[in-house]
């Protein structure tokens, strides 16, 4: 009977007189030839698909937007490495922007795009770029993106949430939040080789249960993701949160802002807040996306003692899909058309369309 180093293509003979080695590596190169072969194809079809980065799920006949977040068992988010490590073209697009907003998912379900051009772009020939990162909750990870890709836009219009979002804009934390699955941000640990075989790895794993999701369901073994997927434009950062429950229903009700008005801000934050300007090096501007724990009282105390703007909206009450937590999409339509009438009246944004048309001339 033969043993299993004669199986394998050599006997006890060859370990004798030390050919071993040679023919292990002839066993091996047999072995990795089709795997060098399978991988060349996956990445050539990966590359083919014309997405924003390598393997990158887009819409279809749209490669503007690509998949985001997702994931049946564990869900997970791209982003994060996109943005902070410059894969793909978000970050080109973002430097090519006039205005940038920045929060956590408040802002990712209330900014509506095509109202953004019809009401900023459009008639003062600016570009606005959506620059919230969903779960995160602190001002932390953008301003680290800011200034490694040296973003530098005419005006930054910050959401001044202290927990609707799940904690302070202004608090420095680099940590991550779906639902209860709080963890730091990984991609400002890996490397920028990592997080693109982060990136490539997550959307085949996406394309594998998208592609074996009927006969999984056939089985009986399909599992439904805690939270829906969602894409976002490359172009303008905009989410397309569609796929939330009730996300698009027509009766949905308002906002409700329960919180004491008697909510005040901290020393400290306002310390965070002061620096967090000063490394930005831009005019800025406090808003506030109306949700059940909002506090206006916190960003007007914070603006005040800054030396900032604020554009708040006067109504709060904007229709909500999850009772008062982020706006729908009739929500976000009305907040900005009424974030944009606000943010005309500032003189932050008055330089800017003042010097716009003077450019124009």
């Amino acid at each position: 009977m033969n043993g299993p180093t004669e199986q394998m293509g050599f006997t006890p003979d060859d370990v004798i007189d030390g050919s071993l080695g040679r023919a292990a590596r002839r066993y091996l190169l047999w072995l990795a030839i089709p795997a060098a072969t399978l991988l060349a194809g996956l990445c050539l079809w990966l590359s083919l698909s014309q997405g924003d980065h390598l393997g990158a799920i887009s819409r279809p006949g749209d490669a503007s937007w690509f998949r985001d977040f997702g994931g049946e068992v564990v869900t997970e988010i791209q982003d994060q490495d996109l943005f902070y490590h410059d894969i793909g073209g978000s970050i080109r697009h973002v430097k090519d922007a006039d205005v940038i907003v920045l929060g956590s998912s408040l802002v990712s379900f209330a900014l509506d795009e095509a109202v953004i051009r019809e009401r900023l772009e459009q008639p003062y020939g600016l570009k606005v770029y959506n620059m919230a990162f969903v779960g995160v909750a602190s001002s932390e990870f953008a301003r680290r993106i800011a200034q490694k890709h040296h973003l530098r836009p005419r005006l930054w219009i910050l959401n001044a949430d202290d927990g609707g979002g799940g904690g302070n804009f202004f608090h420095r934390n680099l940590t991550r939040a779906f639902g209860a699955d709080v963890r730091p941000i990984p991609s400002t640990t890996r490397s920028r080789f990592s997080s693109y075989a982060t990136v490539i790895r997550r959307n085949i794993h996406w394309r594998l249960e998208d592609a074996t999701r009927g006969l999984r369901s056939v089985l009986g073994v399909v599992k439904t993701a805690p939270i829906p997927s969602f894409e976002r434009n490359v172009q303008t950062g905009a989410a397309d949160m569609r796929l939330f429950p009730r996300f698009a229903a027509g009766d949905n009700g308002g906002v409700k802002m329960t919180r004491d008005p008697d909510c005040h801000t901290t020393p400290d934050v306002i310390a965070n807040a002061r620096e967090l300007v000063q490394a930005l090096d831009a005019p800025v501007v406090l808003t506030l996306v109306p949700n059940y724990h909002g506090c206006f009282t916190q960003v007007r105390e914070i603006a005040d003692a800054i030396g900032v703007e604020t554009a708040l909206p006067a109504r709060t009450d904007y229709s909500s899909w999850d009772s008062g937590g982020h706006l729908d999409a009739r929500g976000a339509a009305d907040f900005t058309r009424d974030l944009a009438v606000a943010l005309e009246r500032t003189r932050a944004f008055q330089g800017l369309r003042d010097d716009e048309e003077r450019r124009k001339r």
